[in-house]
């Protein structure tokens, strides 16, 4: 009998409540009845072409069948990436990798990069801890509350963390992008008040920060950032006119302070010499004052000139040198 409208019990059919139906199961089942459909076909269709083709129905058939897989199946290799794969007239996808991936009818590889979220700049999803050299564009930084701007270049260095469908979908933000927002505005709040000198070593010390900082500094989803360098061929540069003639000013001044730090070396060094000189003068004075009072002044001098003498003797070699009498 049927059930009244007042019926509260869990056993009756009539009450109980359908469970919902799940649309990728239905168009999986669909799916095969394809399949079985374009098999059935294959086979009332080798029935009519077998003696046209002069072959047995059975050969016949074999040979449309796999007519039909070949058309209808996909065999990828995701050596070193992975793929994304949806099904049609469906929400749902999912993620592969490896060789030998068979895809089938209702099934297929996704190709279009705008569904890659954060990597739709890549022509492939990377596989997850996989180390990753990331271009980013150029930025500029204003310093100096704004009165000068520099155009700084930079890569980061990182490893790509566990990722799902779901997070592809819901960070659709380039990862180059996402970074080059992070790097500008950490650089900008660091540098924005800065003058000019101070901002381009605050700049240096930011990048060279160990992993940690740099991590906590930069957080990108499905990407932890390792390393952050400047590019080794347009790093840090003026970005406009009123920045570069600041810089070359900058320049002039310390290449100026260096030039000054030698002149001022160099003088120093001249006057401990001569001061060295007027010690080594005073020590050889003290001397010949300390001969004359010993031998009185005819004395002294005939005690230095058997001195050169001597000097003389030893450098020509010969065997008799000149005799000196000491005064009386």
């Amino acid at each position: 009998s049927e059930c009244c409208s007042v019926c509260t019990k869990e056993c009756c059919l009539y009450c109980r409540p359908l469970p919902p139906r799940d649309f990728p199961m239905a168009v999986s089942g669909l799916a095969l009845c394809v399949h079985a459909f374009a098999l059935s076909a294959c086979a009332c269709a080798a029935h009519f072409a077998a003696p046209l083709l002069d072959m047995s129905e059975a050969a016949c058939a074999g040979v449309l069948t796999m007519v039909w897989f070949i058309l209808t199946l996909q065999v990828v290799g995701a050596h070193g990436h992975r793929v994304l794969i949806r099904t049609m007239l469906s929400d749902s996808a999912r993620l592969a990798e490896g060789g030998g991936i068979v895809v089938a009818f209702p099934e297929y590889v996704v190709r279009e990069r705008r569904q890659f979220g954060p990597w739709s700049s890549r022509d492939r999803l990377p596989l997850p801890h996989q180390v990753l050299d990331v271009d980013v564009p150029a930025m500029h930084i204003p310093v100096d509350n704004g009165l000068y701007c520099l155009r700084v270049n930079t890569k980061v260095v990182g490893v790509v963390q566990s990722y799902t469908v779901k997070d592809l979908t819901a960070n659709p933000i380039p990862i180059e992008s996402r970074i080059n927002d992070v790097i500008a505005n950490a650089l900008r709040s660091a540098v924005y008040d800065k003058p000019l000198e101070e901002a381009l070593i605050e700049i240096q010390r930011i990048f060279l920060q160990d992993a940690a900082g740099i991590s906590k500094l930069i957080s990108t989803p499905a990407f932890q950032v390792s390393q952050l360098l400047l590019d080794a061929d347009d790093h840090i540069s003026p970005a406009n006119a009123a920045t570069k003639q600041a810089l070359e000013i900058l320049v002039e001044r310390k290449q100026e302070a260096a030039k000054r730090s030698v002149l001022e070396a160099s003088m120093d060094t001249e006057e401990q010499k001569v001061k060295l000189r007027k010690i080594a003068l005073e020590s050889e004075r003290s001397y010949y004052m300390l001969q004359q009072e010993v031998f009185g002044k005819e004395g002294a001098a005939i005690v230095e000139a058997s001195k050169h003498a001597k000097v003389l003797y030893l450098c020509t070699g010969s065997s008799a040198g000149p005799v000196f009498a000491a005064p009386s």
